[in-house]
């Protein structure tokens, strides 16, 4: 069963970019996902709805984003007036993205979460193609971070937008600001574990596996990675 949260949704609709953003209603809860989209320029060469499934690109761990002075995350960035950071991206060409530099060794002092206000060190991203033409279901996303069997960060399984918003053709890219622990908090949903039924742990020095899952209706795709914290 898939559990919804409220989110606060605004939606941006322009011929070349949709952006949804969300930030979770709970205080508490240290998540705050973002979902935008740039229109795929290659779709009119073909027929996109024949295909009706989510498509999973690349995805990564990268450079935590700075705020700008409107108090918007400077990346993810794409050059369109519809985007609240788009001051940020008005030099940036037309298909074009900016993104942090992804990395595979990070910072264990920097990533580890372990006391209460702990800041981010880092932001996941997730690119897909959604060709489902699918915009009765909800878009619902998730992250889960292990180190063997320990879990050190879990979204669950948040619904990003009801219904889902993007047109069959669309790439979008998906990202969430995060460091990984208990935030000094002990028990089910504690740190980065806000909003779930699942306990974190602190991070250790050594490998992170990640896996980021997207569902919309009847297609679902996942994307795993990993980061190395020394």
């Amino acid at each position: 069963m898939t559990k919804s949260r409220v989110f606060k949704i605004f939606a941006f609709v322009a011929m070349v970019v949709c952006c949804v953003c969300g930030q979770a209603a709970l205080a508490q809860n240290v998540h705050h996902l973002q979902a935008r989209t740039i229109s795929n320029a290659q779709q009119s060469d073909f027929d996109i709805t024949k295909f009706d499934q989510l498509f999973q690109l690349v995805s990564g761990f990268g450079a935590l984003p700075p705020v700008d002075g409107g108090g918007f995350d400077e990346w993810p960035c794409f050059p369109n007036p519809a985007n609240p950071n788009y001051p940020d991206c008005q030099t940036i060409a037309a298909g074009g993205a900016v993104i942090g530099t992804p990395a595979y060794t990070w910072s264990y002092a920097n990533c580890d979460a372990s006391a209460p206000g702990a800041p981010n060190c880092g932001q996941i991203f997730w690119f897909y193609e959604d060709d489902t033409g699918d915009n009765t279901d909800p878009l619902v996303v998730s992250i889960v971070a292990k180190q063997g069997t320990k879990t050190v960060l879990d979204t669950g399984n948040i619904t990003l937008a009801n219904p889902n918003p993007f047109p069959a053709g669309s790439v979008i890219v998906i990202s969430d600001d995060a460091a990984f622990g208990t935030l000094g908090q002990t028990g089910k949903g504690n740190g980065f574990c806000a909003g779930t039924k699942v306990t974190c742990s602190n991070p250790l020095k050594g490998s992170v596996t990640i896996t980021v899952t997207t569902v919309v209706g009847a297609s679902k795709i996942s994307s795993k990675f990993s980061v190395n914290l020394q």
